[in-house]
């Protein structure tokens, strides 16, 4: 019986015991399992490990904006301060900008110094000197200016960069002798203009000027003389580098009209869609169809005495030295005069012409140096015999829009009467 309970006892112990080694080789995990689990947290400590290196070094200033004519450069100062605990070999360079429409090219970047080694807790400065060629187009540039190849955790960003945005203003390709013609002229009549144009571009460029559709000047108010279609333009289509070419400008003035006209005149050089006003010159055009006045200008007056009487008329005008034809005609004056209602005659005395002359460059040094009359002043005066009464001038101007008069009783100036 005994031993009958000794057999049941070890057989018991030895199932206990091959159960216990059955449960762990069940929980235990497989060798492949082990491996991507390690690989997982070794992952993870060196991602972390990265992080925590990623320091934070100051670069002032971390962005810089400027703008400069094509042909023209600048300089500016950018410090870099090293907040890690390792010295940094910094290279800096300019990195394109991903996905931007204008990239400064590299060409136009010198940073000195090139390259340079930087202790912990220490500042460097970098020149950096920028330069748009003389050929560069108008826009907005952008660049990143990296200055070593770290990158930030989990990105394709420089850790150590700076944004550098540029705008330049491109130079003008033509020049022209005036931007602006502005003139009276009568209707009916058909007016020629010339204006020279010059490429001062190192290259051919072309030219198609037209009046655009919604040229004229804005006003609620404003009813233009006459449409843009009686305006005509001429000019040669291609201008080579240096050259100086002719536009002509003609003007059919419709018959029985009054009024004003503005406009403009797109260049469209190189077939720009949009023009730009900064660098490629547009023309403006002010045309006043003026109708002469068929009623006299009347300017009474009262004299005590018996001393003579002198009458002085005068008008400005402004010369038009792109106009080619007509010619204009003179200024003149239809003057009468009475007294009491009685008419009195005048004597011609003088007339007087003077003018004001520009020696060259009154627009631009691209022109040849010439004499230049901008402006003529023209005085007729008359005497009359004096008398005590009352008085009546008339003045009937021709071809001008303005004029001035002055009525001198004897000698003294405080008898003068102006206007």
């Amino acid at each position: 019986m005994s031993k009958s309970r000794g057999i049941k006892a070890a057989s018991l112990f030895v199932g206990v015991l091959l159960c216990m080694v059955l449960m762990q080789t069940a929980f235990a995990q497989p060798e492949g399992n082990e491996t991507i689990q390690n690989a997982t947290i070794q992952n993870a400590t060196i991602q972390n490990a990265t992080m925590q290196n990623a320091v934070a070094n100051i670069i002032d200033p971390q962005s810089y904006y400027t703008g400069l004519t094509a042909g023209s450069a600048t300089q500016f100062t950018v410090s870099f301060t090293n907040e890690g605990r390792e010295a940094l070999v910094l290279i800096p360079k300019a990195v394109a900008v991903p996905n931007s429409g204008k990239n400064i090219d590299e060409s136009w970047i010198t940073i000195s110094p090139a390259n340079t080694t930087v202790a912990p807790g220490s500042v460097q400065k970098f020149t950096i000197d920028l330069n748009a060629p003389g050929d560069t187009e108008s826009g907005e540039y952008q660049t990143i200016i990296a200055f070593n190849d770290d990158f930030l955790p989990n990105s394709t960003q420089f850790a150590n960069s700076m944004n550098l945005q540029l705008s330049v203003q491109a130079l003008p390709k033509i020049q022209l002798e005036t931007q602006y013609i502005s003139d009276t002229i009568d209707a009916g009549k058909e007016y020629e203009y010339k204006i020279k144009i010059k490429n001062v571009a190192s290259k051919d460029v072309t030219i198609d000027p037209k009046i655009p559709v919604n040229s004229n000047y804005y006003d609620p108010s404003y009813i233009p003389a006459f449409n843009s279609d009686a305006i005509g333009i001429s000019a040669p289509s291609i201008i080579k580098a240096g050259e100086t070419v002719n536009m002509t400008i003609k003007v059919k003035v419709p018959k029985n009209v009054t009024g004003r006209y503005y406009g403009n005149i797109l260049m469209n050089v190189d077939g720009e869609v949009t023009p730009n006003y900064m660098n490629t010159p547009q023309m403006n055009l002010d045309f006043t169809v003026f109708k002469q006045p068929l009623v006299p200008y009347a300017k009474t007056f009262k004299t005590v005495n018996k001393k003579p009487i002198t009458i002085e008329v005068s008008t400005d005008t402004s010369d038009n030295p792109w106009l080619q034809s007509p010619k204009k005609e003179k200024p003149s004056f239809e003057l009468k005069l009475k007294r009491n209602k009685n008419p009195v005659n005048m004597n011609f005395v003088k007339s007087i012409e003077s003018g004001s002359v520009s020696i060259g460059g009154g627009y631009s040094s691209t022109w040849d140096d010439n004499y230049q009359n901008y402006g003529t002043r023209y005085v007729e005066t008359y005497t009359a015999p004096g008398a005590v009464g009352n008085w009546e001038l008339s003045v009937l101007p021709k071809n001008t829009q303005n004029f001035g008069y002055s009525i001198t009783v004897g000698d003294s100036d405080n008898s003068k009467l102006k206007n």
